[in-house]
């Protein structure tokens, strides 16, 4: 998942509730499986102005209400978990982006914003996670290390609001709420820096990053439940880059600080 799915993660992992009928209808026990897929409407890149379609896988594996591991949440481990509190470590992967501007699941063809720039390798985040629950509220604080890659430090902080609906006599669950995230120096001069060299290879203004606030974004996921073990879900999003990602070259010359997402999945739990 290239650059394309970046700020739809960042908004996933901290509000989507999970995608299964089950996880919204009754507690876990054992081993909790959910496999599905989704079509993405994004921009082709974090920053960009253009947009693509992706489709994209959605694998969630669980045991009871300690390890999780899935494709938006990565890797977990609940050290704690009660009705108010969660706490624990994380890994996640960040797949990087290519200066082709091809990703392994869209559908449409990308462009050349990023020819000149050189590829970002892959990169595996290390941190940790605390979630405090005050019904029907949710308030959530993750904190990752890169090791490779960006080699940078991300911070993502946010508020849910969580509740019940009827369609039609038919029920559905959903969440919602504003983030915010942050990142030092060297995940942003990964994704936004524009040094010399590149300037001259890309066209655009050579541009030097701080760490700071990467987005701040508002968004609302809604899961309806098709049968016992089949759900529909759909997603939608607004993203603003913050000063030193909005600044880049790369966003002001050829993209642009606001980043729409919507989206919509059909998954099986068993």
């Amino acid at each position: 998942m290239e650059m394309i799915l970046k700020p739809i993660f960042l908004f996933i992992v901290c509000f989507l509730i999970p995608l299964s009928t089950k996880a919204a209808t009754q507690p876990e026990e054992g081993w909790n499986f959910t496999v599905g897929t989704g079509a993405l409407f994004a921009p082709s890149y974090f920053g960009d102005d253009e947009y693509q379609i992706s489709i994209v896988p959605n694998i969630q594996i669980k045991y009871e209400d300690k390890f999780f591991a899935s494709t938006q949440e990565g890797v977990g481990y609940n050290a704690l978990k009660n009705e108010n509190w969660r706490i624990g470590p994380i890994l996640r992967y960040d797949f990087g982006r290519d200066e082709d501007g091809e990703g392994p699941f869209q559908i449409t063809s990308g462009n050349n914003d990023l020819v000149g720039l050189g590829d970002v390798d892959g990169t595996v985040e290390l941190g940790g996670f605390v979630e405090y629950k005050f019904r029907p509220f949710s308030a959530k604080l993750e904190i990752r290390q890169g090791v490779g890659g960006h080699d940078g430090l991300i911070g993502q902080t946010g508020l849910s609001y969580s509740g019940r609906g009827m369609i039609s006599d038919r029920p559905f669950f959903y969440s919602l709420g504003p983030e915010i995230v942050f990142a030092g120096e060297n995940y942003h001069e990964s994704y936004f820096n524009v040094n010399a060299a590149q300037a001259i290879a890309s066209g655009l203004s050579a541009y030097d990053a701080d760490g700071g606030l990467l987005s701040y974004n508002f968004g609302g996921t809604m899961i309806m439940p098709l049968t016992e073990n089949i759900s529909a879900v759909f997603l939608a999003s607004y993203n603003r880059l913050g000063e030193e990602s909005a600044d880049s070259s790369l966003v002001d010359e050829r993209g642009s600080p606001n980043q729409f997402t919507t989206g919509a999945f059909i998954n099986y739990s068993f």
